[in-house]
């Protein structure tokens, strides 16, 4: 069962830094040699950083995180979010098309001693891109 401090935690970190771009909180939150899984991990709080406020925010200034569903067991917390954001400059060679994302993510994040250690983060990238109009929709899609 999830601590109110774990919760308390993983809702900064959601409003705070992935929301609102707060980034001056993040020594508060994030541990110092705190790593994001992926496709590219990232290690420490400044990678972190340097990646989330030029890469991501550059591209979608506008971006939030909604927490749908929040759960998890000792240290380890599960989240389920919507992403939304309007693309409003280039993002991974994808000139700004005023496009807007909304896709669901999940994050197991691992918190220890008050703050976050790791994330390992999971979005919907196909339907990211196709929404882009960098990836065609399938014929096999259905139409929203």
């Amino acid at each position: 069962m999830l601590t109110d401090s774990e919760t308390q935690i993983v809702d900064r970190y959601v409003e705070e830094i992935l929301s609102d771009d707060n980034f001056a909180v993040a020594d508060e939150i994030l541990a110092p040699d705190f790593v994001i899984h992926g496709l590219q991990t990232l290690r420490g709080r400044e990678s972190f950083i340097e990646v989330q406020s030029t890469v991501l925010r550059k591209a979608f200034p506008d971006l939030t995180f909604d927490v749908e569903d929040m759960f998890g067991d000792g240290n380890k917390v599960g989240v389920r979010a919507t992403i939304r954001g309007t693309h409003q400059g280039e993002y991974l060679g994808i000139a700004a098309t005023g496009r807007q994302v909304e896709v669901e993510t999940t994050m197991i994040l691992r918190v220890s001693d008050g703050q976050i250690e790791e994330v390992w983060p999971v979005m919907d990238s196909l339907t990211w891109f196709q929404q882009l109009g960098a990836v065609p929709t399938m014929d096999w899609q259905e139409e929203e």
